[in-house]
């Protein structure tokens, strides 16, 4: 019999922009598997930020682990924060609190995610009003002098060195890795491949999930709203991500 769990046995952890989110929505659909509906908590992330961080995160261990109290009867209960695959102390502060947990890490272009992350930057204004050449010199710079920062265009491209550190932690058998070009070719097939890995044997049809990798305002009301740094901030503090993203779902044209 398999054993029901309460607390977080998989991690999506990356890379940004690499179908995370959407990859999330479908394992919520499977009745055997519980994401809470802050399903990016960057909890794993808070070794490697200042707490004044701009971006809603949970800090504090109970709190994380509240999210996960809804989840019953299922076999897998999994988190989505992308940036703990280039966070220094994400892969060694998951096996100290979850040792047999599950890594899924999602790959993408590099520079398909350097443009991406600059442009979600400048929504969410995070990029300092720089253009996207003086924010890569800005993050080319503190690289070389081997300072983190969680918003650079280019850390999180370093596959090799970010894989390597979970490696170092979990089992070759405990990481899967998926290819985000493949994954938009055939969804279903990758999704189904994670339920295996997840040990997950009941498949079950799912509802397609629209893939937002670029995406515009639907017309000038919703960029209005888009634009207003104001309800920007203040959803970040009070909206779940969840909630958050459907928001902004229907806001833009798929």
């Amino acid at each position: 019999m398999d054993r029901l769990v309460t607390e977080p046995n998989f991690f999506i952890v990356g890379a940004p922009k690499s179908a995370t989110t959407n990859i999330s929505y479908y394992l919520m659909q499977h009745p055997d598997i519980f994401m809470p509906d802050n399903f990016e908590p960057y909890y794993f992330a808070r070794l490697d930020v200042p707490e004044n961080f701009e971006r809603e995160m949970i800090y504090d261990e109970k709190k994380y682990l509240d999210l996960f109290k809804k989840s019953k009867n299922s076999k897998a209960i999994g988190e989505s924060s992308p940036v703990y695959l280039y966070c220094p102390n994400s892969a060694e502060d998951i096996k100290r609190s979850f040792p047999e947990s599950k890594i899924i890490i999602s790959l993408r272009n590099p520079i398909e995610i350097a443009y991406s992350q600059y442009f979600s930057l400048k929504f969410m204004d995070f990029n300092d009003n720089l253009n996207f050449n003086e924010l890569l010199d800005l993050n080319q710079k503190q690289i070389s002098k081997r300072e983190f920062n969680i918003n650079s265009l280019l850390e999180a491209g370093f596959y090799s060195k970010h894989i390597k550190r979970f490696q170092k932690f979990f089992a070759e058998d405990q990481i899967k890795i998926v290819i985000f070009e493949e994954y938009i070719k055939n969804s279903t097939k990758t999704i189904n491949s994670i339920l295996d890995f997840l040990n997950i044997e009941e498949k079950i049809e799912f509802k397609n999930v629209p893939k937002n990798s670029f995406r515009v305002p639907r017309n000038s009301l919703t960029s209005s709203i888009l634009n207003n740094s104001m309800l920007r901030k203040a959803s970040r503090k009070f909206i779940p991500s969840l909630t958050r993203s459907k928001i902004g779902d229907s806001l833009f044209k798929t």
